[in-house]
């Protein structure tokens, strides 16, 4: 990284925005290859999606891409960019933009763009353009329906459009979101595995690639127009998703003795118990504790994960990151020197062939529970474990930061493995899902956020 580039990063301020104004965003249009005729529709397109949605500006001048002006921006949008379209102080300045917390969407051709900018390529994965076929009818298999960029698609979206092939298979670099049928149209380098809509984090920021777009019909498509507002809005929201719907359980499975209701406090009359809401309201509610446990649908590695919970007097539940790694929630207030079974702790491995069969378990740094019936906040950075080619363990899980109510309870904490209460098999992966533990008493948990994050290694 050039000493200009850390300087860029290091006084380029972050893309946010007063409270109350619009985000607004830059859709950048040069292309010094291939000419696609649909820019001037696909324009039109995002500003009509823009009305109470965000700000738009459009350009095809790369003096745009100067730090001071990419600061005003949550988004940039690449719209059939072809060819080299930035020089190199403008390089930098995107990507100390981008590392400094900013938004990538990337439509169609901007996978034919900057071949010879390594930084640009991991915006794609490294799958750049290598062909296609004519443009025909195909399908799209959306493989994570409950992201938000797709939650308006068909799991099977047929459509019309020009199938991009590229250099390389992103899978395995990127979270992909969808990917083609092969057998539903006629390729010209068939890939297999052929991914076609995928995220990637990039050290603050966030890049989100949708292989369609090259019609003039398709920003006519209200499919297609609901999946790029939503994949603007979504990097706009530095790529948080909100995990509790205002009402059912869409995106979480094994429901059953769960509520997701209006309103959850302690019962005044019962301490150990709480009083629900009548209606659906975004807060999920285990009155049982029976454990019965919640997971989520999508699967994840690397996050960040921002969670508010309420326990009454006596209760147990907890956290489990990948499924499989445990951030005890207990009423712990008041303790003097909590253990790893307390709020907070990073609960016990189990093993029952040892003597003792507990073993490894972490207690918080410091108590910082508050009274029961009170909410309260977990903010954490997880690490999933690593795995070489032939799915060896070569690095474990790893609790980078967890603070409790905004205080720091852990910080760079190894785990050797699952901790008790884990899913069973198989016993780590590289990606899990999050697990809301229903164990001893009620529990309630509200604005569940995550986000996937840069890898670190």
């Amino acid at each position: 990284m050039t000493g200009w580039l850390l300087l860029l990063m290091m006084l380029a301020p972050s893309p946010r925005l007063d409270e109350g104004d619009l985000p607004r965003i830059l859709v950048f249009t040069r292309m010094e290859g291939f000419r696609h005729d649909c820019v001037d529709n696909g324009v039109k397109a995002l500003r009509e999606l823009a009305v109470g949605q965000y700000d738009i500006e459009v350009t095809d001048d790369p003096a745009e891409f100067a730090p001071g002006n990419l600061s005003r921006f949550d988004t940039v949008v690449f719209l059939n960019t072809t060819g080299d379209v930035l020089d190199g102080p403008h390089q930098d300045a995107f990507e100390g933009y981008m590392r400094n917390g900013g938004g990538f969407v990337g439509v169609h051709a901007a996978a034919d763009t900057e071949y010879d900018w390594p930084f640009y390529g991991s915006l794609l994965g490294g799958a750049w353009f290598k062909s296609h076929p004519a443009v025909q009818k195909a399908t799209t298999i959306v493989e994570d329906p409950f992201h938000p960029a797709m939650s308006t698609l068909p799991e099977r979206w047929e459509r019309v459009d020009e199938w991009y092939e590229f250099r390389a298979n992103p899978r395995g670099d990127v979270n992909v979101l969808a990917s083609m049928d092969e057998s539903t149209y006629s390729t010209h380098e068939s890939m297999g595995d052929h991914p076609i809509i995928w995220t990637v984090p990039v050290g603050n920021g966030v890049a989100l690639y949708t292989g369609g777009g090259h019609t003039i019909e398709s920003f006519d498509e209200p499919a297609f127009r609901s999946h790029l507002l939503n994949s603007i809005k979504w990097t706009m929201d530095d790529g948080w998703i909100d995990l509790i719907p205002s009402g059912g359980f869409t995106g979480w499975k094994s429901v059953s003795n769960w509520k997701n209701v209006d309103g959850a406090s302690m019962d005044s009359t019962d301490r150990s118990a709480v009083v629900v809401g009548d209606s659906d309201g975004g807060i999920l509610v285990s009155q049982m504790g029976d454990g019965s446990h919640i997971k989520s649908e999508s699967d994840f590695g690397d996050v960040e994960l921002h969670l508010e919970f309420m326990v009454p007097e006596g209760s147990n539940s907890g956290v489990y990151l990948q499924g499989r790694y445990e951030v005890q929630i207990l009423d712990s207030w008041a303790k003097v020197a909590p253990s790893f079974g307390d709020c907070g702790g990073i609960y016990e491995r189990w093993d029952d062939s040892r003597d003792p069969k507990g073993y490894e378990g972490h207690p918080p740094d410091v108590n910082a529970s508050r009274k029961p019936g009170d909410w309260q906040t977990y903010d954490i950075v997880f690490r999933a474990p690593r795995f070489d080619e032939q799915g060896s363990k070569i690095a474990n899980a790893r609790f980078e930061r967890v603070l409790h109510n905004g205080i720091l309870i852990h910080e760079d904490l190894e785990l050797s493995g699952p901790t008790r209460g884990s899913l069973p098999s198989p016993s780590e992966v590289a990606e899990g899902p999050l697990m809301l533990q229903g164990d001893h008493g009620p529990v309630a948990f509200r604005n569940i956020r995550i986000r996937r994050i840069e890898r670190a290694d």
